[in-house]
């Protein structure tokens, strides 16, 4: 693993992203010891944030018969996602990181990308998943998606910092199902009649500046097994606002 890392690093260093072999190996291998980034059976992400780092940069390994990262639970690790971020490039690394962690997720992506064989192979397996995220739209908005299932909330957080979003907000309480079928009095009797549903909902509330946010975010939640257009997922709301005060970016440090 560590002639892995030292090789990857060669790499990085021979093509200009980062400064100093040494200083981003050592980070790199820092951020190792905190926990073992093959998170995914087979998938590995290993990053470090350095002020080596010339630019961001990801550079994706594939190694076909696998390769030990001393990690047994997962199993050998045969795709690697590795990350290099400078001090400057916050919100850019954490989209990266979230693209690719739903990337690696997605239905047929994994397979498909071991498949390829030539750089070009793999240029254009991203190309095709590559969705513009970006806007020319800035105004202010008040997003807010309610999810009626509590337990994908970190899939919808993922999505919202692949958007670019670092200021949401989450705020959990009783659906109002279970409020009207257990709390009320004046309904008192009746069945919890959602059978399946959670009777916990979630309410993400996040600063936006282009309305075409919403619907990027549903494609997304979409594509990640979330279909808002399915009754009783949830649904998202977004309103117009008229003033900000204050600093709505939330700086989330590496």
């Amino acid at each position: 693993k560590k002639e892995l890392f030292e090789g990857m690093v060669n790499h990085a260093y021979s093509h200009d992203y980062i400064l100093n072999e040494k200083k981003f190996l050592d980070a790199l291998l820092e951020r190792e010891k905190m926990a073992n980034t093959e998170l995914i059976p087979g998938i590995a992400l290993p990053h470090a944030r350095s002020s080596v780092t010339e630019k961001l940069f990801l550079s994706i390994i594939i190694i076909k018969n696998g390769i030990d990262y001393d990690n047994p639970d997962l199993g050998p690790v045969k795709i690697i996602f590795f990350f290099g971020c400078d001090n400057n490039s916050n919100k850019e690394y954490l989209q990266l990181l979230a693209k690719s962690n739903r990337l690696l997720k997605t239905a047929g992506f994994h397979s498909r990308l071991l498949a390829c064989s030539t750089v070009e192979d793999v240029l254009a397996l991203m190309n095709e998943y590559d969705d513009d995220v970006s806007s020319d739209e800035h105004n202010h908005y008040l997003m807010i998606v309610t999810l009626n299932d509590p337990s994908r909330n970190g899939d919808v957080m993922n999505a919202l910092v692949e958007l670019g979003i670092t200021n949401a907000s989450i705020v959990e309480a009783d659906s109002m199902a279970k409020t009207l079928a257990y709390e009320m009095p004046d309904f008192a009797g009746l069945s919890y009649m959602a059978q399946g549903k959670s009777k916990r909902s979630s309410l993400i509330m996040a600063h936006v500046e282009a309305k075409d946010t919403a619907s990027k975010l549903a494609k997304i939640l979409k594509e990640n097994g979330i279909d808002l257009t399915v009754s009783g997922n949830g649904f998202i709301q977004t309103i117009k606002v008229e003033e900000v005060i204050g600093n709505f970016e939330e700086e989330i440090e590496l």
